[in-house]
């Protein structure tokens, strides 16, 4: 019997990575952004757990890209879904307990779809399957 031949797998991405990477830079950009002002409204002063404030975006943000460049590179789609889906869930906290949709004008709902989307796009079968093939191509080289 001839053995099965296998096709190679595709180096290209799936389109759903190819939108997940700029919205998982928006997402970053804006917690950099939300980090920088949260910062400036501190001034300096970091009681009461503060802290969190400016270091909790300033991790999502760098985990975001990091995330993205591995997705990118097909390496890890929960690499960029985990932070994604974690800044999604507390926008929701926050939109929900500060009532931010009515203060807000909608911004806040627009904010909130783009880490949702992000991670939305990064679970899709495609491209679990396509981070899957290119990782069993590099154990089987």
């Amino acid at each position: 019997m001839h053995a099965a031949v296998e096709a190679p797998v595709r180096r290209r991405p799936p389109l759903a990575v190819l939108a997940v990477v700029p919205l998982a830079v928006l997402s970053a950009l804006f917690l950099a952004f939300f980090g920088l002002v949260a910062l400036a409204f501190s001034n300096g002063q970091f009681a009461d757990g503060g802290w969190l404030v400016v270091t909790v975006p300033a991790v999502l943000a760098l985990w975001l890209l990091a995330g993205a460049l591995l997705l990118l590179v097909g390496r890890s789609w929960l690499a960029v879904f985990l932070p994604a889906a974690a800044l999604a869930l507390v926008l929701v906290w926050l939109i929900l307990a500060e009532s931010l949709i009515e203060d807000s004008g909608g911004l806040a709902v627009l904010v909130w779809a783009l880490p949702t989307l992000t991670a939305l796009l990064a679970a899709l079968r495609p491209v679990r399957r396509w981070v899957a093939a290119r990782k069993l191509e590099r154990l089987t080289r």
